[in-house]
């Protein structure tokens, strides 16, 4: 069994007339970003490995869960995951080394919400806000083996604004 997270990325900042691949964070999405690697680290939902798009919106949340998790756990950035439709993604992922157990993917919509669809099997995931994970168990040994042809159960599904205090 594995176990995939799938995220989006934060909120992005649309202050400056950057290109889209170079846009940041805003502060509301450095706080979410944060607030959701800590929620997973109370919950006991650690990935061995966080593979993010090179967008330095996606790199930077990348960054801000590992310090939310409080653990230095490995990042590596993927050009292939900007923009990414499903396929892609699960392709990426199915290149991933099956001595890691549990992968947070960090990419973008629409990409990202699809996979989530696609692994699921379930429409409530068809448009991820931002900074949303999904916690997958994936019946499967290897990586490869990743994507449609092998259901995966839904552990959780947690929103930053499911996190805020009322």
């Amino acid at each position: 069994m594995k176990t995939l997270f799938l995220m989006r990325h934060a909120k992005s900042s649309w202050k400056e007339p950057l290109p889209d691949h170079e846009r940041p964070l805003n502060k509301r999405g450095r706080k979410a970003a944060k607030k959701m690697g800590k929620w997973l680290a109370k919950t006991g939902w650690i990935p061995d490995l966080i593979l993010s798009s090179d967008a330095r919106r996606a790199v930077e949340t990348a960054r801000r869960v590992r310090k939310g998790l409080q653990r230095d756990i490995p990042i590596r950035t993927n050009p292939s995951l900007y923009e990414a439709d499903v396929h892609r993604i699960f392709d990426v992922i199915a290149e991933m080394e099956d001595l890691i157990e549990s992968l947070l993917i960090i990419a973008h919509n629409p990409g990202i919400s699809e996979a989530a669809v696609w692994a699921s099997d379930d429409e409530t995931f068809a448009w991820m806000p931002t900074a949303a994970v999904l916690g997958l168990r994936c019946r499967i040994e290897s990586w490869k083996e990743v994507g449609k042809r092998s259901p995966a159960d839904t552990l959780f599904y947690c929103l930053p604004k499911s996190l805020e205090k009322k």
